[in-house]
């Protein structure tokens, strides 16, 4: 997963074109934490990581609204109808029937198609890698950067319950439909200080589009028959979406795959029934001349039928020998045709198809001619547009659906509110490190250049040099009093200047501790003289 990368989308390309053009480009990246390189190469529509492709992605979004307490009136708990029954036979028209239900939004049929399609091996392991990330990827919820932020976001990780199971039942889903339901149940806690919020999947079989308003509602088993509206970010409901305009008829994975499953399904059926009639050899046998076959009536002869016994024993293996009577032949019958190859061929596309459908890439299956697959990382960094897309549905449904909701219940409003993200790591961490320490260099450089050429470099030029290099923070220059020049002095003028107390620290030795540590080398070497002569001369 270090090598994941994308490609913008076009909103987010947009956005980002028309920062550069106001801002200008370093701008835009010491804005945004994405390097220049990474930028330019956004703008050329090349794929930049995963992780800078989510941070230039703030470009677009519109400021969030603060919402308060009074946004949230108590919806009354509503609770699911009972499942309706699965289907165990499906035919063409049924899944096309399905499938432009889907359409239309109504997803009852389209989910018993999923839950089928899921007993197929290419449609699961597709849809599987698809999934694994979520389940996979660590998470972490974000504190708003205050101090008051730091403190709601340790209460919400006790007080907001997403549990991994819940997650992973809502990506799925909102893989194959485009969209999928969360219904947040209300708590009190212990104490009854605050309302405890617990995200759960409301299944999607029960709900349908309104066809003039294009809203979503549904049917609640406390009231049969009567329309609950979903409104996304209620308090209730969060809504999980790739796209703002009808998702289940642009991105629902499931309008492909339902036709894939089926020519898969019958691929395997035609190949299993081709490989019996062509890949098994057949027992033709001969009675001798004079012998009836059938008799009177129609029916085979004692004889012939023990003569049918035989054969069929032998080609079945429960007899290893047989004699054969007198006058009689037989015949081993083989096809020599290759037609059955035509439904292994079916199966491949199929599975191919599946990959392409989920993932956006065949790589998983390997490449022709015996080469491996790709491993998980390079699979995550070409499926990385599709993988980016449910990691932002998801991280976009739990802070506007969730997090606000219950900061905004419980603390008043949603300015503080916590946001839930996926830690992906970011594998151009290194080269941004290196592109870091380059502009430093660079600025550096330029720095000594000019003042080997004399001219002013003071601290407003530096600024304004870190400023184009993309350097944070600028260096900042010494100030006067902690400049100082070097200046060599002769070993006769170090006796004249330094003190005994600076020579002896010099040497890691301590200080005398009387009037010799004031004194210089000079000095002592006299005052030494002195005491030596004094106690060489005679006593009087």
């Amino acid at each position: 997963m270090r090598n994941a990368t994308a490609i913008l989308c076009p909103d987010t390309y947009s956005a980002l074109r028309s920062a550069v053009d106001a801002r200008g480009l370093r701008t835009v990246s010491r804005e945004t934490g994405v390097s220049a390189s990474s930028v330019t190469r956004a703008l050329k529509g090349k794929a930049i990581t995963a992780r800078n492709a989510e941070a230039l992605a703030v470009l677009r979004r519109v400021p969030p609204r603060t919402r308060t307490a009074e946004d949230f009136a108590r919806a009354p708990r509503v609770t699911p109808p009972q499942p309706r029954d699965v289907r165990m036979s499906w035919s063409i028209e049924t899944i096309r029937g399905a499938l432009e239900a889907q359409m239309r939004g109504r997803f009852a049929d389209a989910v018993r198609l999923r839950e089928a399609m899921t007993r197929d091996d290419a449609i699961f392991v597709a849809r599987s890698n698809r999934t694994a990330p979520v389940t996979a990827v660590a998470t972490a919820l974000v504190a708003h950067d205050s101090a008051r932020g730091r403190a709601l976001c340790a209460r919400a990780r006790l007080s907001v319950q997403i549990p991994r199971t819940v997650l992973a039942d809502l990506d799925e889903t909102l893989v194959e439909h485009g969209v999928a339901i969360g219904y947040v149940e209300h708590e009190p806690n212990a104490d009854g200080t605050a309302i405890d919020f617990r995200l759960t999947e409301w299944p999607l079989e029960h709900v349908e589009v309104d066809p003039q308003t294009q809203t979503l509602y549904t049917y609640a088993a406390e009231e049969p028959g009567a329309r609950v509206p979903i409104v996304h970010g209620d308090g209730r409901w969060a809504v999980f979406r790739h796209r703002a305009s009808k998702p289940w008829r642009k991105t629902a994975c499931v309008l492909a795959a339902g036709f894939v499953w089926a020519a898969h399904a019958e691929g395997i059926a035609d190949f299993s029934a081709g490989s019996r009639s062509h890949g098994l050899a057949k027992l033709l046998g001969e009675l001798p001349e004079g012998v009836d076959v059938v008799d009177a009536n129609g029916m085979l002869t004692p004889y012939a039928q023990r003569f049918l016994d035989t054969l069929q024993a032998l080609v079945e293996g429960s007899a290893n020998a047989a004699v054969r009577p007198a006058g009689s032949r037989t015949e081993w019958l083989a096809s020599g045709a290759s037609a059955w190859q035509i439904f292994l061929e079916n199966i491949v596309s199929r599975e191919k198809a599946a990959a392409r459908i989920y993932l956006g890439t065949d790589a998983a299956l390997g490449s022709v001619g015996g080469a491996p697959g790709v491993d998980i990382a390079k699979l995550f960094s070409i499926a990385a547009s599709k993988l980016q897309g449910d990691f932002e549905a998801l991280t976009e449904g739990l802070a506007s659906g969730v997090y606000e909701p219950w900061a905004a219940i419980n603390t008043g409003d949603s300015r503080y509110s916590p946001r839930f993200t996926f830690l992906l790591p970011d594998p151009d961490a290194y080269s941004k490190i290196e592109e870091r320490a380059a502009a430093r260099k660079r600025l550096t450089e330029t720095i000594a250049g000019m003042k080997a050429q004399g001219l002013v470099v003071d601290q407003a030029l530096i600024d304004t040099l870190a400023r184009e290099y993309s350097v944070t923070p600028a260096p900042r220059l010494a100030s006067a009093d902690s400049v100082s020049s070097g200046l060599v002095l002769a070993p006769t003028d170090i006796a004249k200047v330094v003190r005994v107390r600076e020579a002896r620290a010099s040497q890691g030795l301590a200080a005398f501790g009387d009037e010799r540590d004031d004194m210089t080398i000079t000095q002592l070497d006299a005052w030494t003289a002195a005491q030596a002569a004094a106690a060489a001369a005679p006593a009087p």
